[in-house]
C-alpha cells in the first residue's frame, strides 16, 4: 500500500509540473497507470485488506485526485484544441470515460457518495469523519466532471434516478448533504454537483428529488437570506438556481414563486437577489458574479413573470447597473470577477432593449453615454485584451475560489461578448445618432481586433477576435462614413496581413469578416476623394498583393469572392495606376486558369466573382492588355457559359450577362487590337445570339440577353472591314437580325400600356438605340454623300430594301424603309405616354422618365440620319431607275411629313396640327419648334423632306 500510494502522489505531482504535461508521451504513460490503478485498485477498494480506515481512506483520496487532475488536463486540451494531445485524449474517450461513466468504477463513485450518510449510525472519531468527508468531497467533484462530460442516457445518469430504497436515489442523497453540518466543503461540493446533475437532460430534478423537493427549496431560501450563512454555500445555491432556469422549469417556478400580477411571494428567491444588489458594493465579489449569473439566465431565457417582478421593484435599473459607471484600475490585477458583473450587467441591459424598449433602459444608456461609459469600456477592452493571463496564475486564491472563478481569459471572453451585443443594440438596432461616439468606438474596437490578432495563443482569443471582426463588420455596415478614413483602411489592412501570417486558420473569424469591413469602408468613401483616402492611407499596394495571395492560394470559396469583389472595389477607387498594375499583371494569368476550372467544375459563386474582377480590369488598358496576353478568348469561348434551350439557371445566366460585357469592355478599351476576337466570339455564338432574337417576338424575359447583344453589335460596328474579312456570314445574318428585331421593338413599343414594368421598357429603348447607332455607322456620312463626295462607302450594297408596307411581327429578311419608318411611328407613340402634353395645372410627367425620354429621342435621331442616307444614296445611284426614285420620293416623303408633324404637335403640347403647305413655305409653326437646341437635327429633316417634295 505504501508503494502504490507514494506513486500515485507521484502522479499527481506529475499532472501539477509543467513539463511533464507538456510532454505528450510522458503524460499518456501517467494515464495507463491511472487506468491500471482504476480498474485493478479503485473498483475493488472494498475487498483489499487495509491495516485501518485511514489507509484505505488515502488511497481513494489520493486515486480521486488524480482523477480529477487528469480530467481537468483533459478538458483543457479539449477546449484549446491541442494536436500535440491526440494520443492522450484518445485514450482518455476510449478507455477512461467509459470505465467512468458505464463501467464498475461508476459504481464505487456512488458508493462512496453514500459513507457520509452512515457517519450518523457510526461512533467514530471526529478525525476519522473529517477524512471521510474530505473523501466524499472529493468524489462529489469527480462525479461533477464527469457528468460534465457523459453522454445521454449513460450508466452514472441512470444510476442517478434508480431507487435505492425507502424511495430515495443517489440524487436525493446528494441533496441531502446540502444540509450537511460536519464539513462545509461537502454541503458545497454536494450543491455543486446538484447543479451539474441540473443541467444534464436525462434528469428531472423535480422528479428526482420527489417530496424533499418544496424543503430542499426553503431550505436553499433560508440559507440566501441569512446574514451568517457562508458565502461560497450562498454563491452555489444561486448557481444551482441559474442551471434550474436554463434546464428544469418546474423547479425554478418552486424557486421564483412569482404570485399574480408579477408580485414575489413570500418564500421567492428573489427577495434575497434584491437585497444583495441593493448591498454589493459591500459583499464578497464572489457572491455578487452570482447574484448577477442568476439575473442573466433570467433575461436570457426570457422568464417573463420574475422579470416582470423584478422591474417593478423601485429603482431596478439603477441598483443593476451601478458597477458599470465604476472604474478598473488597469494598473492592478484584474479579478475576473469585475468583468463578469459589467458582462451579465451588459446583456441584461441589451437583452431587454431589444425585445422590450422602455423609457427606464433608454435613460440608463443616456446616463451611460452622458458620463463616457460607452467610450470607457471600449479603451478598457482594448487595453487588456493583448494581456490576458489565466488568473490562478498570477494570484493567490482560495481553493474555494477556483469553483467559481472563471479564468481572466474566460471572464474576458465573456466581456467582449456582452459589450458587442449591447453596442450592437445600442449603436446599431436602435440607430443612435451620435455619429462622433460611433467614430471613435469603430477605431477602438479595430485597434483591440489588431491587439487581439497579433496574439493568438489560446482558443479563448481565437474567439474574442471572431467577436471584434463581426462587431466590426457590423458597425462599418451601418456606419461606413468615419471621419478618419485611412486610418481605419490602414488598421484593417495590418489586422489581415497579422491574421494571414497566424499558424492559427483565422479565415472565417477574422479575415472574411474583417474584407467585409474593408470593403464597407471603400465603399462608402466619397466619390471625389475616395482615391486621395486610399493613397494618405499608405497602404495600396499592400492591400492588393494580400488580396492576390488570397484569391491565388486555396482558399474557401466565400474568401475568394470577398478578395475578388475587395480588389475590384481598390481598382476603381485608384483608377489607372501603377501601384495596383504591377502586382496585377502577374497574377493575371493564374487568375484567368483559376477561373477556368471553377467554370468546369460548375463552381458559379467563385466564377461569378473572378469574372467580375475581370470586368473591372477590361475598364484600363494595362487590364485589359494583361487579359488578351493571359489568353482570355479561350475562356470567354466556353460553351459551360449558357444553354443552348434558353433556360438558363438566374446563376449560370449572370456568368453568361459578365462574359458579353467582358468581350465589350475588351473591344472598347483595347479597340483594333481586340477587334478579330470580338468578331471571332460573335460568329461563335450568333447561333445563340439569333435563338434570343427569336425569342423575344412573343416572350421578353431574355430581353436583358437581347440588350447586350444589341451592344456588342454596336461596339463590332465601327469595325466592318475587319468583320467582312473573318466573319462574312455572321455579317450577313446582322441584316436579317435587324430586320427581324425593329418590327418587334415596334409592336412592343405601340402596346404598351400602365402595367407594363419600366425597367422592361428601358431595356427594350437600349436594344432599339443600340441597333439604330449600329445601323448609322454602317450608313454612309449625311455630309459627304449631300456634298457629292461619294467615297468607297455609297459603292456599298444598300442596307434599306425599298418597301414601305408595314411590317407583320413575324415578318423575316432586312430593314425596309417601311420597317424603319414603322419604328419611328412607335418611338412617337411611346413618347406621348412617356412625356404627355402639359395642362396649366398639371406638370409633365417626362421628370419621372428623363432616361427613357433621351432614349426615345436618340432612336428617333438615327433613325432620322439613317433614313436621310440610304435615301440620298439611292437618289445617287444611276442603276436606280426613276420610277423608284420617284416612288421613293413620294412615299418617304409622306411618311416624313407625318411622323415629323406628330413632333411637332408633341413638342407644342397639344397645338392643332399645321397645314402642309404652310409648314412648307414658312417657319412659323415647325421652324419655330426646331429651333429648339434638343431638337435641331430634326430641322435637317425637314429640310430634306422639303426637298423631296419640291423636286
Amino acid at each position: 500500500f505504501p508503494v502504490t500510494i507514494a506513486l500515485l502522489k507521484l502522479l499527481k505531482r506529475a499532472c501539477e509540473n509543467k513539463e511533464f504535461v507538456k510532454n505528450d508521451q510522458y503524460l499518456t504513460e501517467g494515464v495507463l497507470i491511472l487506468l491500471y490503478v482504476l480498474r485493478d485498485v479503485f473498483c475493488g477498494i472494498q475487498k483489499w485488506r487495509f491495516e485501518n480506515a485511514l489507509v484505505k481512506l488515502k488511497m481513494c483520496k489520493s486515486i480521486l485526485v488524480v482523477i480529477a487532475k487528469v480530467m481537468k488536463l483533459y478538458n483543457e486540451a479539449q477546449e484549446e484544441r491541442q494536436e500535440s494531445k491526440a494520443q492522450l485524449m484518445t485514450l482518455i474517450e476510449e478507455h477512461m470515460l467509459p470505465a467512468l461513466h458505464t463501467g464498475p468504477a461508476h459504481h464505487t463513485l456512488l458508493n462512496i457518495v453514500s459513507w457520509c450518510s452512515a457517519l450518523d449510525n457510526l461512533n467514530v472519531e471526529e478525525y476519522v469523519q473529517r477524512k471521510v468527508c474530505s473523501v466524499v468531497s472529493h468524489t462529489l467533484t469527480v462525479l461533477s466532471l464527469v457528468i460534465k462530460l457523459s453522454p445521454p442516457n449513460s450508466g452514472l445518469e441512470q444510476a442517478l434516478v434508480v431507487s435505492t430504497g425507502e424511495n430515495t436515489n443517489i440524487t436525493s442523497q446528494i441533496a441531502s448533504y446540502t444540509y450537511q453540518n460536519k464539513s462545509v466543503k461537502v454541503s458545497l461540493h454536494a450543491t455543486r454537483l446538484l447543479t451539474d446533475i441540473s443541467t444534464t437532460n436525462a434528469v428531472s430534478l423535480y422528479s428526482a428529488l420527489g417530496s424533499s423537493t418544496v424543503p430542499l427549496a426553503l431550505a436553499f431560501v433560508n440559507r440566501l437570506t441569512s446574514r451568517s450563512q457562508d458565502v461560497y454555500i450562498k454563491s452555489s445555491i444561486l448557481d444551482f438556481i441559474s442551471a434550474a432556469v436554463e434546464t428544469q422549469p418546474s423547479v425554478t417556478e418552486l424557486f421564483m414563486s412569482i404570485e399574480k400580477e408579477g408580485v414575489l411571494g413570500e418564500n421567492s428567491c428573489l427577495h434575497p437577489v434584491l437585497d444583495y444588489i441593493k448591498r454589493s458594493t459591500t459583499l464578497p465579489l464572489v457572491l455578487v458574479c452570482s447574484v448577477y449569473r442568476l439575473l442573466y439566465k433570467i433575461w436570457h431565457y426570457r422568464h417573463t413573470a420574475a422579470i416582470t417582478a423584478l422591474k417593478n421593484t423601485e429603482k431596478f435599473w439603477e441598483k443593476l447597473c451601478k458597477h458599470c459607471f465604476e472604474e478598473i484600475d488597469l494598473d492592478k490585477t484584474i479579478s475576473s470577477y469585475q468583468l463578469l458583473i459589467r458582462a451579465y450587467t451588459f446583456h441584461i441591459l441589451a437583452n431587454d432593449i431589444f425585445y422590450n424598449p422602455s423609457e427606464a433602459t433608454s435613460n440608463m444608456v443616456s446616463q451611460l453615454q452622458e458620463r463616457d461609459c460607452f467610450l470607457y469600456w471600449t479603451k478598457v477592452l482594448k487595453r487588456i485584451c493583448s494581456s490576458v493571463e489565466d488568473i490562478s496564475l498570477n494570484q493567490n486564491v482560495l481553493s474555494e475560489d477556483l469553483l467559481f472563478m472563471l479564468p481572466l481569459s474566460e471572464a474576458y471572453l465573456s466581456f467582449v461578448r456582452a459589450w458587442r451585443s449591447f453596442l450592437v443594440v445600442t449603436l446599431v438596432v436602435r440607430d443612435n445618432k451620435d455619429d462622433k461616439l460611433k467614430d471613435q468606438i469603430t477605431f477602438h474596437i479595430a485597434g483591440a481586433l489588431y491587439n487581439q490578432t497579433a496574439k493568438l495563443d489560446k482558443r479563448v482569443t481565437l474567439k474574442a477576435s471572431a467577436e471584434f471582426a463581426s462587431l466590426l463588420t457590423i458597425l462599418l455596415k451601418r456606419h461606413n462614413s468615419s471621419s478618419d478614413q485611412p486610418v481605419l483602411i490602414r488598421v484593417c489592412v495590418q489586422v489581415l496581413e497579422t491574421a494571414t501570417k497566424s499558424p492559427h486558420d483565422l479565415n472565417q473569424i477574422v479575415i472574411i469578416p474583417v474584407l467585409a469591413s474593408l470593403l464597407n469602408v471603400l465603399q462608402g468613401l466619397d466619390p471625389k476623394s475616395k482615391k486621395q483616402v486610399l493613397k494618405d492611407s499608405g497602404s495600396t499596394n499592400e492591400l492588393v498583393i494580400l488580396l492576390s495571395n488570397q484569391i491565388t492560394s486555396v482558399n474557401p470559396n466565400q474568401l475568394v469572392a470577398l478578395s475578388c469583389a475587395t480588389l475590384s472595389q481598390v481598382i476603381e477607387t485608384t483608377g489607372s495606376d501603377e501601384t495596383w498594375f504591377n502586382t496585377i499583371k502577374t497574377i493575371v494569368p493564374g487568375l484567368v486558369r483559376l477561373t477556368e476550372e471553377n467554370v468546369l467544375s460548375a463552381t458559379h459563386e467563385v466564377s461569378e466573382a473572378l469574372l467580375s474582377l475581370m470586368l473591372c480590369l477590361t475598364n484600363y488598358k494595362e487590364g485589359a492588355a494583361a487579359l488578351q496576353w493571359s489568353n482570355i478568348q479561350r475562356l470567354l469561348c466556353f460553351a459551360q457559359f449558357y444553354s443552348e434551350k434558353l433556360d438558363n439557371s438566374a446563376q449560370l445566366q449572370r456568368l453568361w450577362f459578365l462574359v458579353i460585357q467582358i468581350v465589350i469592355n475588351m473591344l472598347q478599351t483595347l479597340e483594333m487590337k481586340f477587334a478579330e476576337d470580338a468578331i471571332l466570339f460573335a460568329s461563335i455564338r450568333h447561333d445563340r445570339f439569333m435563338s434570343v432574337v427569336g425569342s423575344i417576338r412573343t416572350d421578353f424575359s431574355h430581353v436583358n440577353e437581347a440588350e447586350l447583344f444589341s451592344r456588342l453589335l454596336y461596339s463590332l460596328a465601327s469595325y466592318l472591314d475587319t468583320w467582312h474579312l473573318k466573319a462574312a456570314h455572321c455579317l450577313s445574318d446582322v441584316g436579317t437580325i435587324l430586320g427581324t428585331t425593329v418590327p418587334i421593338i415596334t409592336h412592343y413599343l405601340m402596346t404598351t400600356s400602365s402595367t407594363t414594368k419600366d425597367d422592361e421598357i428601358t431595356k427594350v429603348l437600349a436594344m432599339l438605340s443600340n441597333l439604330t447607332a449600329m445601323l448609322r455607322i454602317m450608313t454612309p456620312g449625311i455630309l459627304d454623300l449631300l456634298k457629292e463626295k461619294l467615297s468607297v462607302q455609297c459603292s456599298r450594297a444598300p442596307l434599306l430594301a425599298l418597301n414601305f408596307t408595314t411590317p407583320s411581327l413575324g415578318s423575316e429578311g432586312p430593314p425596309s424603309y417601311g420597317i424603319l419608318t414603322g419604328c419611328m411611328k412607335g418611338c412617337l407613340i411611346l413618347l406621348l405616354k412617356v412625356d404627355p402634353c402639359k395642362t396649366p395645372s398639371s406638370g409633365s410627367k417626362s421628370d419621372d422618365f428623363p432616361s427613357q425620354k433621351s432614349q426615345i429621342m436618340f432612336a428617333l435621331e438615327n433613325i432620322l440620319y439613317v433614313l436621310i442616307s440610304q435615301a440620298q444614296q439611292m437618289i445617287m445611284d444611276n442603276n436606280i431607275s426613276p420610277a423608284e426614285i420617284y416612288h421613293l420620293r413620294r412615299e418617304l416623303g409622306m411618311e416624313l411629313k407625318s411622323i415629323l408633324e406628330g413632333v411637332n404637335r408633341h413638342h407644342r403640347r397639344g397645338g392643332s396640327s399645321p397645314r402642309l403647305d404652310r409648314t412648307l413655305s414658312s417657319s412659323s409653326s415647325m421652324g419655330n419648334f426646331l429651333e429648339h437646341s434638343q431638337l435641331s437635327f430634326f430641322k435637317l429633316g425637314y429640310n430634306f423632306v422639303n426637298n423631296l417634295l419640291q423636286t
